[in-house]
């Protein structure tokens, strides 16, 4: 009888010490397993985070790309653009070309630049005798993305400073059959001139040339004259 509930006793407390040995074996499996495990959902985690952002770009890239095939935001009369090159169907070149004054031109500049992610290929500008702009501008298209630095693509800046006479002088006209040209002097700079010449350090463009003077037009239009200064005279 006493045998028996030794026998007893020794099996519930064998019982009871398995158990506490599962529990702790258990524990240590997990607290071994437990930094492989985490960073398994962490590794989890990221791929999908990955995935959803990748998604979403490509949402980008497809709604920018509906968007330089038909923009009717861009509604100007003057201006033509269209896609020069895709991949995958997705527009990779992009060009817009027209004729308008500059500001129209800051402004066309600024919408896209709003709206489009655009690296510039290459330019060309022309000025036009009556005070406008000719310009073919091809863009690399890149994905869009937020924060994107502005850039200024006009071929000059677009006011200049007040226009100083003394800051000018005409030397000599010299007249060639039809063509009629003129020595003048910027900043103590000397330029051989004529009319439709453009004067990128001065912002302006030769509008006239005659026998004594030279008319010049700044960007916005306005026009200015440089004369034969009269001997002893400082502020024509």
């Amino acid at each position: 009888m006493f045998l028996s509930k030794f026998l007893k006793a020794n099996a519930v407390s064998f019982i009871n010490i398995n158990a506490s040995v599962v529990f702790l074996l258990i524990l240590l499996q997990i607290a071994i397993w437990y930094p492989f495990l985490s960073q398994a959902q962490d590794e989890l985690n990221r791929q999908a985070r990955l995935k959803n952002h990748a998604e979403n770009d490509w949402k980008k890239v497809q709604q920018q790309a509906n968007l330089l095939r038909d923009i009717r935001s861009l509604d100007e009369s003057w201006l033509q653009h269209r896609v020069e090159d895709t991949k995958n169907g997705v527009p990779t070149q992009w060009s817009i070309e027209g004729v308008a004054p500059l500001m129209e031109w800051q402004t066309v500049l600024e919408k896209i630049e709003e709206r489009f992610a655009l690296g510039l290929l290459s330019v060309s500008w022309q000025r036009k005798a009556d005070g406008q702009w000719q310009g073919r501008l091809l863009f690399t298209v890149h994905p869009p993305k937020a924060n994107r630095e502005y850039h200024n693509w006009l071929p000059t800046k677009l006011y200049m400073n007040r226009f100083v006479p003394n800051h000018w002088q005409l030397l000599s006209t010299m007249r060639m059959g039809e063509n009629t040209s003129a020595l003048v002097v910027y900043k103590d700079t000397r330029h051989w001139i004529r009319e439709g010449s453009w004067l990128p350090d001065a912002g302006v463009s030769v509008d006239e040339v005659s026998f004594n003077r030279v008319i010049l037009m700044a960007k916005d239009g306005s026009k200015q004259a440089v004369v034969v200064r009269r001997q002893g005279s400082d502020n024509e």
